[in-house]
């Protein structure tokens, strides 16, 4: 088992943002496992080349926030009631360290990734006489998809002169004079 990389933000600038001391007291440990948790999970959205020599800023921030969140509500309470005390936790996705969907957006705009992929198609820019109709589909699961239908559509340049656009047809002669 490999040891955790390093926390992405540090202990102190955890204390400044959370507003109360960590180093040299109980909480020590935790507010560093939870660093290392957060950073651990901007890695997984963020390129480990655009994280070094320098983290960037907005990065060190989101790790202090997700690490003071759990800092802040260890137990996932989602409410609690003083008169006739009652208590409610939370469900399981929010105790621990986690990034918002807004963190995320600023990570992936960090990532340069914008949600939307590209795929290679199994053809090549050759030939095109021979393409079938259509190409297979495969989810990411693995399991095959209906085929995608295909057709190559070939680009030439207008020759001679384009002739003007028709005028648009009255579909209601209501308006007429």
């Amino acid at each position: 088992m490999t040891a955790p990389a390093a926390p992405l933000a540090t202990l102190p600038e955890l204390e400044t943002r959370a507003q109360r001391a960590l180093v040299g007291t109980p909480e020590e440990a935790r507010g560093l496992a939870a660093l290392t948790d957060a950073s651990a999970l901007v890695r997984a959205e963020v390129p480990p080349a655009l994280l070094a020599p320098t983290v960037p800023a907005v990065v060190v921030t989101i790790v202090c926030q997700a690490a003071g969140r759990a800092l802040r509500n260890p137990d996932g309470y989602a409410s609690e009631t003083i008169g006739q005390y009652g208590y409610r936790y939370g469900d399981a996705t929010v105790t621990g360290v986690y990034l918002t969907t807004d963190e995320r957006a600023v990570l992936r705009r960090i990532a340069r990734r914008s949600g939307l992929r590209s795929t290679r198609t199994p053809h090549s820019a050759g030939d095109h006489a021979d393409l079938p109709d259509t190409v297979p589909v495969v989810y990411a699961d693995g399991t095959p998809g209906e085929p995608m239908p295909w057709r190559f559509v070939e680009y030439s340049e207008p020759q001679g002169e384009v002739p003007p656009p028709a005028p648009p047809a009255h579909a209601d002669d209501r308006h007429s004079g």
